[in-house]
């Protein structure tokens, strides 16, 4: 039984570096995966900023074409003026001078809003093309530098994997399903025990069971989490006689 319990020791270890492992395996990709996106809002929001500031422009030139549509127009009328015979046309064409020059007052201060937002709009796409060009710089060396350790890190997985496989096999088929069992339920299936208590659930252990760990004589497991009771001293004196 202690080389059993030894092999479950060195089991447990390789198992919490496996799943360190995993997790990290896992967080890099991830962490690339969010790099990238957050490229793609940025370049999305910025393709969004220069459309709006398009459209802009595009209905600033429209004003002002209408606007020097009317000022032709007023340009026109005014010469007309003087080829007028009556009063009554003279006054309608007056009326429609006030009315389009009114109307050019209108034009004008909607140019100004709209050239207002065109700045705006400028100002925004420099600031995000500044972001996103920090970004770049930002993410790029992360991605540079994940890529790499990813290759590092699966081959370091599969050299523990491989060590798991060698110290699996000096177990038995029930220690070895029972270990697996407590494994999948509490996260880790041994708990050294010191001052006669569990380290797993910090429960004290019945004396008797207490001597029972020490001795290695047989499996014990803690009454309240079950897991598997050995002393870190005993484990580590059979390792230096091994």
């Amino acid at each position: 039984m202690r080389d059993q319990i030894t092999a479950l020791e060195s089991l447990q270890h390789l198992d919490l570096e496996l799943r360190e492992l995993k997790e990290t395996l896992e967080r890099y990709p991830r962490e690339i995966s969010r790099c990238r996106e957050e490229l793609e809002k940025v370049k999305e929001s910025i393709s969004n900023a220069k459309g709006s500031l398009e459209q802009v422009i595009k209905r600033k030139e429209k004003i002002e074409l209408k606007l020097t549509q009317n000022q032709d127009t007023i340009k026109k009328a005014e010469q007309r003026l003087f080829e007028i015979k009556t009063y009554k046309e003279y006054e309608a064409l007056q009326k429609e001078i006030g009315e389009t020059k009114r109307a050019n007052l209108e034009l004008e201060e909607q140019i100004l809003k709209e050239m207002e937002e065109v700045e705006k709009l400028e100002t925004l796409v420099k600031e995000k093309e500044l972001d996103l060009a920090q970004k770049e710089q930002e993410y790029e060396r992360i991605i540079s530098d994940y890529t790499p350790k990813i290759n590092e890190l699966k081959d370091a997985y599969e050299v523990k994997r491989g060590e798991k496989q060698k110290v699996a096999s000096l177990l038995s088929h029930d220690i070895l399903s029972m270990y697996e069992r407590i494994r999948r339920r509490n996260g880790v299936a041994l708990a050294p025990v010191r001052d006669e208590v569990c380290t797993g659930c910090n429960m004290n252990i019945p004396p008797q069971l207490f001597n029972e760990v020490l001795t290695l004589s047989r499996m014990i497991q803690c009454p309240n989490c079950h897991r598997i009771l050995y002393c870190e001293e005993t484990i580590s004196e059979e390792l230096q006689t091994a």
